[in-house]
């Protein structure tokens, strides 16, 4: 319950760039994938963060061929016409992709990934966010 509480509650920080009930077009993605890692990544333990990712990188493996036609950009945008796990998929694909980016891309420097997310706004959004941190080859 905690790590659920924790997650409605990084919503609500002044880090992502639109408010939680704005209607939004961009990186959706980014604030659903960072409210799942940033909770996980703090509350659990290193084998509880482990074992959730191992089994969201084996659910995501099992349906990206039935739901990973699309680009993170366009989180949860056919989603909700299907299946539970067709609604699910974007949010696992969302925690790794941010996981990825802060663990790899970043070397575990959340603060950057978070800088170059405000600079993707303040250059003027010219691409999706997706393509700004050219994230999509990789979840698909």
């Amino acid at each position: 319950m905690l790590i659920i509480l924790a997650h409605e509650l990084t919503h609500h920080s002044d880090l992502f760039l639109d408010d939680f009930d704005d209607e939004r077009e961009d990186g959706i993605w980014f604030e659903e994938g960072m409210c799942f890692y940033l909770p996980r990544k703090i509350l659990l333990n290193e084998k509880e963060f482990n074992e959730i990712t191992y089994v969201e990188t084996e659910l995501f493996e099992t349906f990206k061929d039935e739901y990973g036609n699309h680009s993170l950009d366009d989180f949860g945008t056919s989603s909700y016409q299907g299946s539970l796990s067709g609604i699910m998929f974007d949010y696992w694909r969302s925690y790794l992709a941010v996981k990825f980016l802060v663990e790899v891309s970043a070397n575990n420097d959340v603060k950057l990934v978070f800088e170059e997310y405000h600079k993707w706004d303040q250059e003027g959004r010219k691409v999706s966010l997706a393509e700004y941190f050219d994230i999509n080859s990789l979840f698909k």
